[in-house]
């Protein structure tokens, strides 16, 4: 059944849940057919420890998700130009120095920046970051561009 919620790209994100009227569990078919009129999708295909995924990425990558073979959604994530926030302060293509000034806690788990022990949203990591120590050693310039919500725990 396809749902008719409208996709928009300055939607409250919500933790281990949606972003953009997009959820976690949705199907990838549905959403693809709800907005490709709308919106450029680039679906692809990728394989990560045996399991194979499609990804479908809305509008350069602003809302991007994946899918197993069952179709339903198992990865979502945003990056700019989507403009909604979780909790009015954690959005897409923010700073660490944004970061260190909103946050009381960071850490780094699996490749990923997780923000007050919320572990339902969280950070890439940036692909030019690669020499640290703990996220107060990175300049506060450095741009977390990806935002996904899910959980790592």
């Amino acid at each position: 059944m396809i749902n008719n919620t409208i996709v928009r790209f300055d939607s409250d994100i919500v933790p281990g849940r949606s972003i953009g009227g997009i959820s976690l569990g949705d199907c990838a078919e549905d959403i693809f057919y709800r907005v490709a009129d709308i919106f450029d999708v680039e679906i692809f295909e990728f394989e990560n420890f045996g399991v194979r995924y499609v990804c479908y990425e809305i509008a350069g990558g602003a809302i991007s998700f994946s899918a197993k073979d069952d179709g339903k959604i198992t990865a979502l994530r945003c990056k700019p130009p989507y403009k909604g926030r979780f909790d009015r302060r954690f959005y897409p293509g923010i700073t660490a120095g944004e970061l260190k000034r909103v946050s009381r806690r960071q850490e780094l788990m699996d490749g990923y920046l997780i923000v007050d022990r919320n572990y339902l949203i969280y950070y890439s990591m940036p692909d030019d970051i690669d020499d640290f120590n703990s996220f107060s050693d990175l300049d506060d310039d450095v741009v977390f561009e990806e935002l996904h919500v899910g959980g790592l725990r």
